[in-house]
């Protein structure tokens, strides 16, 4: 269930804090009758002075402020409706000295930021599908006025369909319900998968460091996701160089790349020092060793990670089922990618599963071979394929049923 946040009384006083009522001066009226146009301000103007915590944290984007019964009023609010941590274990909101000297805002204090801050900024940092630093808040509170700041946050967290307010904890718009940011879905103890829209990534975890593989495309922070999910320090590995791989890459100041897929990296304008990798090479997480594999084709340096011990292939894009595999470009090659997939067809005894970056998942071995025949088929002109426009491209698209294929034309 999403609240509908027309059916809320909010205020729209956004001058400043409202230190003797929690909802300010003025409600919105509680009118059915009111045009769709009318409600979306509405839903945007929950967002006020008096929701923001003193750590900076924006408490309208709570999953509990956004519930459809009994919502949390925020830190400042009364404790009526609050989750227990909020109103008998946080910090900053018990924080005696904050109360004694009438700091408004936690960065007032000489010991700012004190651990209570930093547990909150790592958390809403890393934890949540959705980026909120409560650090930067303040910072543009300061350097820009509430009022501003207010106004950017109502613009950021509004809903691109229908105007209602994102939640910062699952993501998820408290009007319509449409998914935004990416999901941490935790596949066993030490294993995990981003879901970032049309893509994913991964995250390992050993005994003595962790290795993402891959970055994404539109979240900015997967470092920080990763430091805080395995406490470990944080490698990168590329399987490719395709935007949709190498979001954040700038977090990091090297990473492990094939050295064929520099040049092609180089393009898109990201920084950062390759540290090559080559086909057999194997990296230790401590207790988890990882095989590299060499699959030319989709670009000049695709990698697949074998996970050995687990037997489980993390394929990057070349093998897809029921999604679309790229092979249109100046740095695509068809006769590569068969011969990859012949490769694998060869090594399939050392893995149960595949994990792509696209579509289904898992997939399984025997799809390698289906993809062999299916490319093979294109190549041979076995297949009838149609043209099509790709943003301003032409390209051939053969449809394969289990996974289609575009190409050069």
């Amino acid at each position: 269930m999403f609240i509908r946040q027309s059916e809320r009384k909010f205020s729209i006083d956004i001058i400043g804090r409202n230190k003797d009522s929690l909802h300010g001066s003025r409600r919105l009226p509680l009118n059915s009758n009111i045009s769709q146009k009318e409600k979306n301000l509405m839903k945007k103007d929950m967002i006020t002075a008096e929701m923001i915590a003193p750590c900076g944290l924006d408490c309208s984007l709570c999953k509990r402020a956004l519930a459809e019964t009994n919502p949390c009023h925020g830190c400042l609010g009364d404790d009526e409706n609050k989750p227990d941590f909020c109103s008998k274990q946080c910090g900053i909101i018990l924080c005696q000295k904050r109360k004694d000297n009438g700091y408004e805002y936690c960065d007032e204090c000489l010991d700012y930021p004190c651990e209570d801050v930093m547990e909150k900024e790592n958390r809403y940092t890393s934890k949540y599908p959705l980026y909120e630093s409560p650090k930067k808040n303040l910072q543009d509170i300061r350097k820009n006025g509430i009022n501003q700041f207010l106004e950017n946050e109502r613009t950021q967290w509004a809903c691109k369909d229908c105007g209602g307010v994102i939640s910062v904890h699952t993501g998820i718009c408290s009007e319509c319900g449409k998914q935004y940011g990416a999901q941490v879905i935790q596949v066993n103890d030490d294993t995990w998968r981003i879901e970032d829209g049309m893509v994913r990534f991964f995250l390992l975890k050993g005994s003595e460091k962790a290795l993402l593989i891959d970055t994404g495309m539109t979240i900015h922070h997967a470092k920080e996701i990763a430091a805080a999910l395995t406490g470990l320090p944080v490698m990168l590995l590329n399987t490719h160089s395709d935007m949709d791989h190498i979001g954040c890459n700038e977090q990091f100041e090297s990473f492990y790349m094939h050295p064929a897929d520099e040049a092609h990296y180089r393009k898109s304008g990201k920084s950062g020092r390759i540290i090559p990798v080559q086909d057999g090479e194997e990296i230790d997480l401590g207790n988890r060793k990882l095989k590299i594999i060499h699959l030319p084709g989709h670009t000049p340096g695709s990698i697949a990670v074998l996970d050995i011990s687990r037997r489980v292939l993390i394929s990057g894009d070349p093998l897809q089922e029921h999604g679309r595999i790229f092979m249109f470009g100046e740095h695509r090659n068809m006769p590569d990618y068969v011969r990859s997939l012949e490769k694998l067809e060869k090594m399939t005894a050392d893995f149960d599963e595949i994990w792509a970056s696209h579509a289904d998942i898992p997939i399984y071995p025997d799809c390698i071979h289906k993809l062999h025949d299916g490319a093979q088929n294109i190549l041979d002109k076995k297949v009838n394929g149609h043209e099509a426009d790709f943003y301003g491209q032409k390209i051939m698209v053969y449809d394969l049923g289990f996974t289609t294929f575009l190409c050069n034309v």
